[in-house]
């Protein structure tokens, strides 16, 4: 467990967290009073991540960590290239099958751009 030190850093993993939950195609559902929470969002990150680093393998993208993984996230999303799966995300908030504990101001960068 790595400790941000610095705000900049900080909201990078914030803002990284926000894209990598367009990539659970199959939603998820996060209950911090559960006694498995710690290993339940240890498991849907790497299923975010996998998921991740597939789609940019099918896109020619070679960059895969911290602020780096972040330019390209936006690049993508500015050329609307996310839109799809941020349709998706939507989709899924709005049937339930996506239960997540994180303030909902934390989803404004997910905003259709096409």
């Amino acid at each position: 467990w790595e400790v941000c030190e610095s705000r900049q850093k900080k909201s990078t993993y914030k803002q990284i967290t926000n894209y990598m939950k367009l990539f659970l195609p199959n939603g998820f559902a996060l209950d911090p009073t559960s006694e498995t929470y710690s290993d339940d969002v240890i498991c849907i990150g790497q299923e975010a991540e996998m998921n991740l680093y597939k789609f940019f393998k099918d896109h020619g993208v070679t960059r895969k960590h911290g602020s780096s993984a972040l330019k390209v996230l936006r690049e993508l999303h500015r050329a609307g290239k996310l839109d799809l799966k941020i349709k998706a995300y939507y989709a899924h908030v709005y049937a339930g099958t996506i239960c997540d504990p994180a303030p909902s101001q934390l989803n404004q960068i997910l905003a259709i751009r096409g």
